[in-house]
């Protein structure tokens, strides 16, 4: 069955609706903690990790390298990061989380889970799953080919 033009401008609309909302949500939490989300990206993506480097976790949270130094530096002064020479590259830093930080970390997941429930409350699996299957379709189709170029390859 094909969308109608409503239903296709409708689900673009909407994820970015959604999206903004969980960031609002989750901008106005971190701001409790006295950090900016980009801060809490940063602390998720070396929890997830362990220690990375500076330009890996610049990829991870899709900021440039200069703005993720702006960021370390900070939550370093705040003692959440500590920065370590590479064994492997004398010019690279490895990020660590300190044990501070990684206690912030776990408030910021339990906050995570909490908005997510909040966020879902009162769907069934099975449209959790159609949701979650239609946005990874959606998502995977804007991050490859596009159709059109497919056809002529």
């Amino acid at each position: 069955m094909e969308p109608s033009n409503t239903t296709e401008a409708s689900v673009g609309y909407l994820v970015y609706e959604v999206a903004r909302a969980f960031r609002r949500r989750f901008e106005d939490e971190a701001r409790r903690h006295d950090l900016t989300l980009p801060q809490w990206r940063a602390l998720a993506e070396l929890a997830r990790k362990g220690g990375v480097s500076q330009v890996v976790l610049a990829g991870a949270i899709d900021a440039d390298p200069m703005t993720v130094s702006g960021i370390l530096d900070r939550l370093e002064k705040r003692g959440l990061v500590r920065r370590e020479p590479d064994p492997s590259d004398s010019r690279a830093k490895i990020v660590r989380l300190t044990d501070e930080g990684l206690a912030l970390y776990d408030t910021a997941k339990a906050v995570g889970v909490e908005l997510y429930q909040s966020a879902v409350l009162g769907m069934s699996p099975a449209e959790l799953d159609a949701v979650a299957n239609g946005l990874t379709r959606i998502r995977n189709n804007l991050n490859g080919p596009r159709a059109d170029q497919k056809e002529d390859a």
